[in-house]
């Protein structure tokens, strides 16, 4: 049988992710990397998706894997979400605040496993992002001159697929913490009632 190790796949996906990052802010100078960012992250969701399928195919399941897959997928949101607010014409801000709410909406499942024992997947998911950013790159790179004046301020798609984003991760960071504190109370109701 092939000893093929699944984590050279959470590697691509690590390597394709932070290069699509990349990819956007190179925007700046051409707007075609809008279309080879969209690529790379194509190949790095494919690989992320991957990984899990081949370790449990191969039955090559480990917590470290689990771990390096975690930490992979973040240092990849990470890239990617500055990646496009360094991209052409982008509010740089609006991505540093997306980055901060990411990482709690993250924070906060790692919190809920490690409180209650149980993972919570609930909410706009890895493939949804994946996808989105896809349609993003094709459009962003059809319309390069695409924008619209808000207040006396000029936006591009990169700031709505942002702020979209963060729309969305708002929603699910509050959606969490809300089942989160639900499953704790219930939780401890379950061990009062056990003890008394």
């Amino acid at each position: 049988m092939v000893k093929f190790n699944p984590n050279a796949l959470t590697i691509f996906s690590l390597i394709t992710g932070i290069t699509a990052g990349a990819a956007f802010v190179a925007t700046r100078l051409n707007s075609r990397y809008f279309l080879i960012a969209g690529a790379l992250v194509g190949l790095s969701g494919m690989a992320d998706s991957l990984d899990g399928i081949v370790a449990r195919m191969y039955d090559r399941v480990t917590r470290k894997g689990d771990f390096l897959d975690h930490f992979c997928d973040r240092l990849v949101d990470i890239a990617i979400i500055l990646g496009i607010a360094f991209s052409q014409g982008a509010h740089i801000i609006l991505g540093f605040v997306l980055s901060l709410f990411v990482l709690l909406h993250s924070y906060l499942g790692t919190q809920i496993e490690a409180t209650l024992g149980k993972r919570s997947y609930e909410g706009t998911g890895k493939a949804e992002f994946f996808v989105g950013l896809i349609l993003f790159s094709v459009l962003a790179a059809v319309f390069p001159a695409l924008s619209l004046e808000l207040a006396g301020e000029k936006y591009v798609p990169a700031d709505f697929f942002l702020g979209i984003l963060l729309f969305f991760t708002v929603l699910g960071l509050f959606g969490r913490f809300r089942r989160g504190m639900r499953a704790c109370i219930e939780r401890d109701n379950q061990n009062d009632h056990g003890n008394g």
